[in-house]
């Protein structure tokens, strides 16, 4: 028990100060950056173009504004018509080991759209949705940010509910 107190203990500390000596490194100066601007390129396996602000409110808390356009047909799904919709989304990001928005995070999002061409079988105009994920947003240099992690969530079209898993793979800016 106490040789996994240490390490675990140990690992903190290493962590923290190393994040902490590359913000030094890496930005060349003492501000954290609070706010980011990503286009995902990994929602094209779902159909989807997306586009995602963050702006980090609280060193460790970020609030987060995305766009998605649903375009075409999932590489997931069946044969099924595709939707074309538009949903704007919020969420929210708990950070950890670097300031908001940089470093490890995870959170959930909502997400609610119109539906502006769908399958014969649409019984409404509109769809929501919810989920949750976990990533890591690399700030290099000044202003190049790379995101990396995963998620999914849950889809509401009317006529079907759909499991749609995320693969956050962003690239952008912050500042």
């Amino acid at each position: 028990m106490r040789r996994l107190f240490f390490t675990l203990t140990t690992i903190a500390a290493l962590s923290s100060s190393v994040a902490f000596a590359d913000a030094d490194i890496l930005f060349n100066d003492r501000e954290p950056r609070r706010n980011m601007l990503l286009i995902n390129p990994g929602d094209l396996f779902h159909g989807v173009l997306s586009l995602e602000y963050e702006r980090g409110v609280a060193p460790w808390f970020g609030v987060t504004f995305g766009l998605a356009v649903t375009t075409f047909r999932s590489v997931f799904e069946d044969d099924r018509p595709y939707d074309i919709a538009i949903a704007p989304e919020l969420g929210f990001r708990f950070h950890f080991i670097r300031h908001a928005p940089g470093g490890l995070w995870i959170g959930p999002y909502i997400n609610a759209g119109a539906i502006l061409d769908g399958n014969d079988d649409t019984s409404r105009d509109f769809t929501w949705g919810m989920g949750a994920a976990l990533g890591y947003n690399f700030v290099i240099g000044k202003h190049f940010t790379f995101q990396l992690g995963a998620g999914g969530g849950f889809n509401d079209y009317g006529d079907r509910i759909r499991w749609d898993p995320r693969l956050k793979l962003g690239i952008g800016a912050s500042w």
